[in-house]
């Protein structure tokens, strides 16, 4: 597998002459003229979302990405988005669904007793209570593993997006990279040994 692109500013290897013009045309062929991305963050982005629009957009420096890759910015912006969000209430749901599995075993606790006690006054109010925090709780584990999936999924969505992006650069100094006489000796011979 070939190694990530770098820009050549950001190069720390000892290049050829030809290693170099060969990097800055295929940076010059990443850039190709196209209008530069917005600055500003959409309106129709917002909180996270719309923080991570103006931090990649500070950071971006000198990397090609042009106005052609908004909407795949916005796309990663919004799962950004909803990865920061899914991130702050799953621990929400999850303390809520430790504190109802304490209410539920105080509550098995002192319905066992009844029972082994035979007090019958209490026992329907505890099988109640308990058929109640049980319900609460099997519907905030389906809720927490609904935020699992939409996290899962969010996560996938941003890594796809990140490198379909170039915020790495490596996909799109890949494409216009050109290719170079020791690439095509290789193919000739292999053509020569078919």
């Amino acid at each position: 597998m070939a190694r990530k692109q770098k820009l050549l500013r950001e190069s720390t290897g000892h290049l050829t002459v030809v290693q170099q013009e060969a990097k800055y045309k295929a940076e010059i062929l990443a850039a190709d003229g196209l209008p530069k991305l917005q600055v500003t963050p959409p309106n129709h982005l917002k909180g996270a979302a719309k923080q991570e629009y103006k931090r990649i957009i500070a950071s971006l420096g000198k990397l090609p990405l042009r106005n052609l890759d908004r909407v795949e910015l916005e796309n990663y912006c919004t799962w950004y988005g909803i990865y920061k969000q899914i991130s702050l209430d799953l621990p929400k749901i999850t303390a809520d669904i430790d504190y109802n599995r304490q209410k539920y075993d105080i509550l098995e606790k002192d319905y066992f007793k009844a029972v082994r006690d035979s007090d019958k006054d209490p026992i329907k109010g505890l099988e109640t209570s308990l058929r109640l925090y049980g319900g609460k709780i099997a519907d905030l584990e389906e809720q927490q593993d609904k935020l699992i999936r939409n996290l899962d999924k969010a996560t996938k969505n941003i890594k796809s997006l990140a490198s379909d992006l170039g915020l790495n650069v490596n996909s799109r100094m890949q494409m216009n990279m050109p290719k170079t006489e020791d690439d095509k000796e290789k193919h000739s011979i292999m053509e020569m040994f078919n």
